[in-house]
Parts: structure tokens; C-alpha cells; sequence
């Protein structure tokens, strides 16, 4: 049944994202025949449509380089030729040298205009209890928007998480962070530990998740909360040191 479900929301969203976007699906078509890559799904990539769409981020962080990088750049473009005063841009993170090289060089010319990709080897990355990787040499920006499917979270300790969205927060002044994850089961989780359920709700049928999430500075040793948990009358604990 997941997987029914699964093929048919990407079928679903692969034709919204045609009708919108024409042309593109020709683009991935032979980019993924020249990079080999498989590609993030349809349903991640159609949340991210809806997402940038509605917020029209300045600055987007893509975290794994790869076909979704060709429609997010096809989708920005759209929105500056519809929206004069807008200039959005993407900085597209890779953390494999290989993979790098490969999305280099066979990123659309048409898309340079609006694409970085950088190399960013990935390097841990910690805050409170939890232990995730990011790409290291993130440019500096204001990113407002965070697509989700890189770094490798796993090590010789078992799985971490993604964690490119706080990383985010920390070099970005915006006051939310608006995203969507591909997969990434454990940084959703993290995400819904921090925030609470609803600010990232997952399903194994979608095996994605959206998020808008406030800006939080972890890392403020002044940071004021009455408890950094909370318990239940049934014993639940829940971590609320960030809950606003």
C-alpha cells in the first residue's frame, strides 16, 4: 500500500510539475542519461515548487546537488521573468568530489545564471543532544528556503541526521527557515523533537516532509527557558528548551 501510494503521488506530481515547468522533465531526461544519477522524487520536488512559489526566497540552499537542481533553477527563472524584483539564487551543495564533478559539468548552461554548486565535503556537526553532518564551506547567505537530501548521516556510530537546516540557521538572519526534506526520516525527527509534530509532519507513503520553522540560536549560552523538558502524567518527556 506505501508504495502504491508512493507511485501515485509521484506520478501526480510529476505531471503538476510538467504543466508548470515545460520543457524540464526533456531537461532531467538527459541529464540523468549523462550523470547517471536516479534523482530526488516528484513529490519532494513539487513541495519545494509550492513552498518557493509562496515565500520567493532570495537565497535557496540545495543540500545534494543532482536533477532537482535543474527544477529549482527552471522554477527560478520562472518567478524572475513573472517578478522583475526578484533575483533569487541557489547555492547547490555536493559533498562527493565524483558527483561534483559530474553535476559541474553537465548543469545546463541555461541554468548558470542562477545555480553555484559548491563543494563541501561533509564534517559533523552538533547542537544540544543530537549529532548530524552538514557540508562544510556553505557560503554565507540569507537562505530562507533548505532542500534536504544530503550529506550521508550515517558513521561508524549508526544514523545521525541532515543537518544543513541548523547550520543554515546559524551563517542566515531570516526568521524562518522555510524547506522541505527528501526522505531523511531521522532529521524530520529531530526537527519534530525540537519544534513539536506539527511543524514537520512525515509519512513513509510521501517519504518526504515540509517544514517553516522559526529561527532558533542554539548556540546562545543566555538562551532562557523555565526547563529544557517537560514531562506528561504518563511519564513522556519531551525536549522544550526551543518550543516557543
Amino acid at each position: 500500500m506505501r508504495k502504491m501510494v508512493q507511485r501515485a503521488a509521484n506520478y501526480i506530481c510529476k505531471r503538476k510539475i510538467d504543466r508548470l515547468l515545460p520543457g524540464v522533465m526533456d531537461d532531467l531526461q538527459d541529464y540523468r542519461k549523462k550523470s547517471g544519477t536516479t534523482g530526488t522524487q516528484f513529490i519532494t520536488l513539487w513541495m519545494s515548487i509550492q513552498t518557493i512559489q509562496k515565500h520567493r526566497p532570495n537565497w535557496i540552499l540545495e543540500s545534494g546537488t543532482g536533477s532537482s537542481t535543474l527544477v529549482l533553477a527552471a522554477l527560478v527563472k520562472k518567478l524572475r521573468k513573472e517578478h522583475p524584483d526578484y533575483q533569487g539564487k541557489i547555492v547547490s551543495m555536493e559533498s562527493v568530489p565524483e558527483w561534483f564533478d559530474v553535476a559541474t559539468k553537465n548543469l545546463p548552461e541555461k541554468y548558470r545564471d542562477v545555480v553555484e554548486i559548491v563543494l563541501g565535503p561533509r564534517q559533523k556537526f552538533e547542537m544540544a543532544m543530537y549529532r548530524g553532518y552538514i557540508h562544510s564551506n556553505i557560503p554565507k547567505h540569507d537562505y530562507s528556503f533548505v532542500l534536504i537530501d544530503g550529506p550521508a548521516f550515517t558513521d561508524e556510530a549508526g544514523v545521525a541526521f541532515c543537518a544543513d537546516i541548523f547550520h543554515a540557521m546559524d551563517i542566515s538572519s531570516a526568521p524562518v527557515m522555510h524547506g522541505v526534506s527528501d526522505g531523511r526520516a531521522s532529521t524530520v525527527m529531530v526537527i519534530q523533537h525540537l519544534y513539536g509534530v506539527r511543524a514537520a509532519r512525515y509519512w513513509h507513503g510521501l517519504y518526504a516532509a515540509r517544514f517553516s520553522l522559526p529561527r532558533i540560536d542554539f548556540r546562545n549560552p543566555d538562551f532562557i527557558t523555565a526547563k529544557d523538558f517537560a514531562t506528561s502524567f504518563l511519564g513522556r518527556l519531551d525536549f522544550v528548551k526551543f518550543r516557543r
